[in-house]
């Protein structure tokens, strides 16, 4: 999930971390944890890739780990229908 996704979750109580979610900023700090902002580069890949999957959100998310060459982790199997690398333990 995306600082994003998280927040948009939390919102529709979709999402309960049972922390604050000013507590999150603090653990990425303190992993080395950066956010990747979403580039125009991105939003052309996502405008060319197949609609295996639907979440808009996913699809940026898809994308950015396409063109960036990073492994996601998530644990949506639709991730797989596109070549990104993913990972869930």
């Amino acid at each position: 999930m995306t600082g994003y996704e998280i927040g948009i979750k939390i919102s529709l109580k979709k999402l309960d971390l049972h922390r604050r979610f000013d507590e999150i900023s603090m653990l990425m700090l303190k992993y080395n944890i950066e956010l990747m902002p979403v580039s125009f580069e991105h939003i052309e890949k996502l405008i060319h890739l197949e609609f295996h999957h639907r979440d808009p959100f996913d699809r940026i998310i898809i994308s950015q780990g396409i063109m960036e060459k990073i492994t996601i982790i998530t644990k949506d199997e639709i991730f797989k229908k596109y070549k990104v690398k993913t990972l869930w333990d």
